[in-house]
């Protein structure tokens, strides 16, 4: 890729990503885009909710992070890409949410119906990440042994 401008390394990196993702089985493609769905749904709950504008930013940092290491670094697999980043920036994620579930309870035990939406949305972010982190980590120790 030498000679090439900054936008045209991105265009390549997106491309090369989005062949990557095609060749995924399809069960890992359905997975990543309810994931993406799921949290993108939190700009429903953004200009509310801390949490929502935490999970939106941390789907944006990832997508960012992943297209900025496949430019720089485009012989690694996206996959790996998107363990490693995954790993890193949705960690911290879990652990906050986990750690805010009372207030999530709250919410739901209000009654109040944008509440109790946000309180089983921000349930199934919890479980959803839990999840693929799980995942994650099991692909990514599964890669050094």
């Amino acid at each position: 890729m030498e000679g090439t401008t900054l936008i045209e390394a991105i265009r390549y990196a997106i491309d090369l990503r989005l062949a990557e993702v095609a060749a995924l089985p399809v069960e890992v493609q359905t997975w990543m885009t309810f994931m993406r769905t799921l949290y993108l749904s939190s700009i429903v709950f953004v200009i509310w909710k801390v949490e929502a504008r935490f999970v939106l930013a941390m789907g944006l940092s990832t997508a960012i992070l992943i297209i900025g290491t496949k430019t720089l670094f485009p012989e690694i697999h996206s996959g790996d890409i998107g363990t490693v980043v995954h790993l890193l920036l949705w960690t911290p994620v879990l652990i906050f949410l986990v750690l805010r579930r009372s207030v999530f309870l709250n919410e739901i035990k209000s009654k109040r119906p944008t509440s109790v939406a946000y309180g089983i949305w921000s349930f199934i972010v919890v479980t959803v990440l839990a999840t693929s982190l799980t995942l994650d980590l099991v692909s990514f120790l599964s890669r050094l042994a």
